[in-house]
């Protein structure tokens, strides 16, 4: 029974040791803080998060996300698009080495108040098929998501977008985050792109490898903002006879666009963590061949 008991802790050991070495694998590359036109904080990437900033009417749960509006029709987003390569400008990282141990999940989140069922509904992929030039297969084709090989160390995810992750009407927050869950340093993964379509594959709006937006923010460029405040003062000035001096200049919308500011409160620490765990878990029996 002893005997029995002790090849069982073997076994479990040996086990949780190959899952590490398999799992530690692809580290998604993050970017700096982004911030947009007037200052507004557009973007947040830290610790295996890449993650637009889509839509916030600044209110949601007393964040200090900025108000941003791109004015997207988001009822006829259909897909989100997302384009990944294998780092090749990292000293610490040999590309020659890369075996396709990468995996995570793309997120439409929209929070709105009595609806939790969009907020951090995620699909999950696992792994690349690289069969014709690297002789190797990691894919998990239980995932939501398959990657497609470009070629080149690139890949692209499509991410449906339906009833379970579509943007809630009256939604007062939208984020659109990758979140890596595959592991750690030993290659790192590059978000080169990602574009959210219609269904007749049209660009809705779209974000570069540094995070920046396709989209200027609505009334960004608008040359007659003004807020109540400054209206008033240059009615009082006017009365007084003289010229209003607080009146607003051509291209400057600050006040009208932007609220407090501060790091983003992704609120999805917990939720990431428990999903990060059964995707791990998964992708770390997906063995792949070595080349010869």
């Amino acid at each position: 029974m002893r005997f029995k008991k002790a090849a069982a802790a073997v076994a479990a050991t040996l086990i949780a040791a190959s899952a590490a070495a398999v799992s530690a694998s692809a580290e998604l590359i993050v970017v700096d803080n982004v911030k947009g036109d007037n200052g507004l904080d557009i973007f947040y990437s830290d610790k295996g998060m890449w993650m637009p900033i889509a839509y916030s009417d600044g209110t949601k749960d007393g964040t200090t996300k900025d108000v941003i509006n791109y004015d997207v029709d988001w009822s006829k987003a259909a897909t989100i698009e997302v384009i990944f390569k294998v780092d090749d400008e990292n000293s610490d990282y040999d590309i020659e080495e890369w075996d396709g141990g990468f995996g995570g999940a793309i997120v439409l989140s929209s929070q709105a108040p009595g609806n939790t069922t969009h907020n951090w509904n995620a699909k999950a992929f696992w792994g690349v098929d690289e069969t014709d030039e690297l002789e190797f297969n990691t894919i998990d084709d239980s995932r939501d998501i398959i990657l497609e090989t470009l070629g080149n160390y690139t890949y692209k995810a499509v991410c449906p977008i339906d009833d379970t992750n579509s943007v809630v009407e009256g939604a007062s927050l939208v984020q659109i985050a990758i979140q890596d869950w595959s592991g750690v340093t030993w290659w790192a993964m590059k978000v080169d792109s990602m574009t959210v379509k219609d269904a007749s594959g049209a660009t809705l709006i779209s974000w570069d490898s540094n995070g920046k937006c396709s989209l200027s923010p609505v009334k960004a460029d608008s040359s007659v903002d003004s807020t109540i405040d400054e209206i008033m003062e240059g009615y009082e000035n006017l009365e007084e006879g003289t010229l209003g001096t607080a009146a607003p200049t051509a291209g400057d919308t600050t006040a009208a666009t932007n609220s407090s500011k501060g790091s983003p409160n992704t609120g999805i620490a917990d939720v990431a963590a428990i999903a990060g765990i059964a995707v791990v878990a998964g992708g770390a029996v997906v063995l792949s061949k070595k080349r010869k």
